[in-house]
């Protein structure tokens, strides 16, 4: 009877994955009201469409921009202003840093970008951890490195 039990245990055990997967269904592309609603449920209040396409979220005062490209992919944006850092700095952010990517805009402000791409399909928790991770992580330490880096 305990060997039983513990199989039907085991075999449930394997299934678990596979059930918790199944509710994660991938989508090609989001739409942009889809996109503001799992932002939303993911406990961001600040969240607006500027026009189509492009989503502004505001967290902490700062200011994020999410790019919802037509082919599904996602873009997130971060400007600083107010800081001034040479291109070599960039270079050095671009050489030494993954999950993002660094470069001076036409006014010369610092811009960091990262892109979640669709082609392999996207689910809500590939969107919710890509905007957590770009927020909470690459722009954490991108301020830092301005900070470091500031020449002003």
């Amino acid at each position: 009877m305990k060997a039983r039990i513990i199989t039907a245990l085991m075999a449930f055990s394997l299934l678990l994955p596979f059930h918790a997967n199944a509710e994660q269904t991938l989508a090609k592309k989001y739409s942009d009201a889809e996109i503001i609603q799992i932002i939303k449920d993911e406990g961001y209040s600040a969240v607006t469409k500027l026009k189509d396409g492009v989503i502004k979220v505001k967290v902490d005062g700062s200011t994020y921009v999410l790019f919802n490209k037509s082919d599904g992919d996602l873009q997130a944006y971060y400007g600083a202003g107010g800081v001034k850092v040479s291109y070599e700095d960039i270079n050095e952010w671009n050489r030494t840093k993954r999950l993002s990517r660094a470069y001076l805009n036409s006014d010369k402000d610092p811009v960091l970008e990262s892109d979640l791409l669709a082609n392999g399909g996207l689910t809500k928790k590939h969107v919710t951890e890509f905007f957590k991770v770009f927020v909470h992580i690459s722009v954490n330490d991108f301020r830092k490195f301005l900070i470091s880096h500031d020449e002003s």
